[in-house]
């Protein structure tokens, strides 16, 4: 199927054929009557919460204008409630099962993995206490995070397609829930943090041919090729003043003796100067925010008040990590024959694409934020964000997602202003199929990511490899 046309159905069923499906059993319309019926709704959550992720009920109202109902205010926040919860969270999960893929990259160090370069990764959304029903948080000082959830995210690279988003409960540990239950296929790689693989998880890769990137953990344990137990630190201390590189293989973990390919890279001087500022850097002690994230301004402080001044700490970095500063450290399984050194470094960089993709999610798409103190319409805009996030990333990879240096913050300022072009296609005046043609056309120009040269961006060292520590 032609992808416009698949973004075209995707878009009409989950925006208009399953909220109508869902609306009696979700509880949300008890009367055929009713005005302001399931697909308004989703479409006036979602479409509104797209353009302006602060939306307040007057902004949500002008979407229901636009789609020819006219209500007051008051009757748009009767809606909210379990009921409304419960048909979007509906929605998400069904939207969540749905793979739509771009366009392959063409980036020479993915043609060695013909199942996918994978990153994964999780964020927590803090809840109100009153949701812990629904979503259990991790508890916390006095019982403060009571409800939360947490949301993980499994990315393909190479064509853009998310593989899974899961919603599980806040306490559920990063190792838990289907997230790490789904299996990789065959010749993949996955580039993750250091808390998604065991030494378990690294064997029975490695025994599959599913390949892994990692970094290392400060206090690792492993046995050189002579048998000799290592910890990182005095093997580090141990190399050559000239060594610039170290790539080996050893056995990580004091009884798991797991077969892995321990690379070390020294930084260059200016790098090594910036890492030790970053370690000694003084930053601010934030209060925890405790219920309901409110946006919109602050209220000014009263008269003769004085803003209190926030209490300075030092960041605190281990005495083992702090010895390391000076090397990039990677682990993987992947042999050298496939990947050289820098390929494997390289590649490592990609992770800090999916910390990006969480920062676009939460400061932009705000999906921790809200205005309403009201747990039911927290919970029922939570979701119905994450259905517009998931419909802006469809509309992403048919965009722009074919040309490396994409910039995932521009295309969101461009579906920011082209999303009120589906009202057309929603009340009839223009086919879904022109619409999101033109919508995917508007990423077309000027959303990427500039070239740089310090340091440079993660396109130019997947391109080329040598600029790493330029």
């Amino acid at each position: 199927m032609d992808s416009i046309a698949r973004l075209s159905e995707l878009a009409q069923r989950f925006l208009i054929e399953r909220p109508k499906e869902l609306e009696r059993t979700s509880g949300l319309v008890q009367r055929r009557t009713a005005r302001l019926d399931g697909p308004k709704f989703v479409q006036m959550c979602v479409l509104g919460w797209m353009n302006n992720a602060s939306a307040s009920y007057s902004q949500l109202n002008h979407v229901v204008a636009s789609l020819d109902l006219h209500v007051r205010n008051q009757a748009i926040e009767e809606r909210f409630g379990p009921a409304s919860s419960k048909l979007l969270r509906h929605l998400v999960e069904e939207a969540t099962g749905q793979l739509l893929q771009g366009q392959a990259v063409e980036t020479p160090l993915f043609e060695h993995f013909a199942g996918g370069v994978y990153l994964q990764d999780g964020s927590v959304v803090s809840l109100p206490n009153e949701l812990s029903t629904s979503w259990r948080g991790s508890g916390g000082p006095s019982g403060a995070n009571e409800s939360g959830v947490r949301i993980q995210a499994r990315w393909e690279m190479r064509c853009g397609g998310l593989h899974g988003l899961w919603l599980q409960d806040a306490r559920s540990s990063e190792r838990q829930g289907p997230a790490l239950e789904e299996p990789y296929p065959e010749d993949s790689l996955r580039i993750v943090d250091t808390a998604y693989l065991a030494y378990a998880d690294m064997r029975a890769a490695s025994q599959s041919r599913r390949f892994w990137i990692t970094g290392v953990k400060a206090n690792m344990l492993f046995a050189d090729r002579q048998g000799r137990l290592w910890n990182l630190t005095e093997w580090l201390r141990s190399l050559p003043a000239d060594e610039q590189v170290v790539d080996v293989w050893v056995r990580a973990g004091k009884r798991e003796q797991v077969p892995v390919r321990l690379i070390a890279l020294r930084l260059p001087e200016e790098v090594l100067r910036r890492r030790k500022q970053r370690a000694k850097r003084e930053v601010e002690r934030r209060p925890r925010r405790k219920g309901v994230q409110r946006c919109g301004r602050r209220p000014k402080p009263g008269a003769g008040r004085q803003p209190r001044k926030r209490a300075k700490k030092r960041h605190k970095v281990s005495v083992s990590k702090q010895r390391q500063l000076e090397w990039l450290l990677v682990l993987t399984n992947v042999e050298s024959q496939l990947l050289a050194a820098e390929q494997v470094v390289a590649l490592m960089r990609l992770r800090w694409q999916i910390e990006l993709f969480w920062k676009l999610w939460k400061q932009e798409g705000k999906i921790d934020t809200w205005r309403s103190s009201k747990p039911q319409r927290i919970l029922t805009e939570l979701y119905a964000k994450l259905l517009g996030l998931l419909l802006e990333h469809w509309v992403t990879l048919e965009g722009c997602w074919a040309d490396p240096r994409r910039s995932l913050f521009k295309a969101r300022q461009v579906l920011q202003w082209t999303v009120s072009w589906l009202v057309l296609a929603i009340r009839g005046a223009v086919a879904w199929e022109v619409v999101l043609t033109f919508m995917c056309s508007s990423m077309g120009s000027n959303c990427w990511t500039d070239r740089r040269q310090h340091p440079p961006s993660t396109f130019q060292q997947l391109a080329d490899p040598k600029l790493f520590g330029s």
